[in-house]
């Protein structure tokens, strides 16, 4: 199971470096996962992005291994990769066959 975690929730376009973006995946079986992060997709506003790819695919923490009943959270700083202007953005993380909750902002100016 997948969740997409962001904070801060509500945010101004002057504090856009605060935003953090990530994932929690939780193992619910009974046995240790292998999860390979860098099968994630995340879109915003219906397209794909680069950013994402490139903080997923290229860092020191790109498998985990995670704990039976147990989950892993980890998340980027890339506010300033995601929005350039004020606006409305929906972001949507999908890992395999697995999507998370899709999560919407407004970012004001």
């Amino acid at each position: 199971m997948i969740e997409l975690v962001v904070e801060p929730k509500e945010f101004q376009l002057s504090e856009i470096a605060e935003f953090a973006v990530g994932m929690k995946i939780t193992n619910p079986s009974d046995r240790w996962i292998d999860v390979d992060i860098s099968k994630s997709v995340l879109w915003v506003n219906s397209e794909r992005s680069i950013a994402w790819d490139l903080a997923v695919q290229n860092g020191t923490l790109v498998n985990l291994k995670i704990a039976p009943h147990k989950s892993e959270t980890i998340s980027w700083q890339m506010g300033d990769a995601f929005f350039e202007n004020a606006g409305t953005y929906e972001l949507k993380l999908v890992w395999g066959t697995f999507s998370a909750k899709e999560q919407v902002f407004v970012l004001s100016s």
